[in-house]
């Protein structure tokens, strides 16, 4: 068991022993309703402190795997989570935010259309004001329940077939299979919002319910971007996750004198 946990690792030690409880639920070493060993005899079996264990329980606990019952024990609830899991440290689609064993997914498709762009989207684009794009709009479905309302931008020029095409599933393996596109990386942004009509409407959320917009910018290896992709996801429905690497402490140049 100690083998799992890497501390030279940048990964956070209690995100390396949530991600490993995490598997045994679904593997089922550990049983929907039965008990989670305590943060004692955890912190033994990985040689942690119970902090980190305790962290990493807090994970599993908003990921909807197990809940803590006060004075009893953390108890095992699913064996998929119930909040989606998005990664904002590489390009991915919606599909990879699941278990995919477990969640039934669908789009729908709410607007396809060729629009004339303004200035702000032609600079994203690189392209010119008044020049076409292709614009799609629809909702991610999982479990029958809506996740995430997306409007995605692309240059007509190079794109004007996926006017033809079924959108369906993940737009990067479209761009992929049909135009033969290298995705090389993409800039993300992101805040929280108070949904707006349209988006309550389109997701069946109330006004109270909080939502993440996020704007990704994505790019080939000529550092040309290929897709501007505005999305808005359920607060109540997402959480985030992001790898970081080591702090770097800064150089004091007089040191190096």
């Amino acid at each position: 068991m100690q083998s799992t946990i890497d501390k030279t690792s940048p990964l956070p030690l209690y995100v390396q022993v949530a991600d490993w409880l995490e598997s045994m639920i679904k593997r089922e070493r550990y049983r929907v309703g039965t008990k989670l060993p305590s943060e004692g005899e955890l912190a033994q079996k990985f040689q942690l402190n119970r902090n980190t264990i305790r962290q990493a329980i807090s994970l599993l606990v908003q990921k909807g795997f197990v809940e803590k019952q006060k004075g009893v024990g953390t108890f095992i609830r699913e064996k998929t989570p119930s909040l989606a899991i998005h990664q904002l440290s590489r390009i991915v689609s919606f599909s990879d935010d699941f278990n995919l064993n477990k969640v039934e997914l669908e789009d729908r498709i709410i607007l396809k259309k060729k629009i004339i762009v303004g200035e702000e989207l032609a600079e994203k684009l690189d392209i010119k004001p008044k020049d076409y794009a292709v614009k799609i709009e629809r909702v991610r479905i999982a479990n029958k329940t809506p996740m995430i309302f997306e409007r995605q931008f692309y240059s007509f020029k190079d794109f004007g077939d996926l006017l033809k095409i079924e959108i369906k599933g993940s737009m990067y393996q479209i761009l992929i299979n049909n135009f033969n596109v290298n995705l090389d990386h993409s800039i993300q942004t992101f805040r929280a919002i108070n949904p707006v009509k349209e988006i309550i409407q389109l997701l069946k959320i109330s006004m109270n319910t909080p939502c993440l917009f996020l704007e990704s910018l994505a790019y080939n290896s000529q550092n040309i971007c290929i897709e501007v992709l505005q999305s808005f996801y359920r607060g109540d429905k997402y959480q985030f996750r992001v790898e970081t690497g080591q702090y770097r402490r800064q150089i004091n140049l007089d040191e190096i004198e």
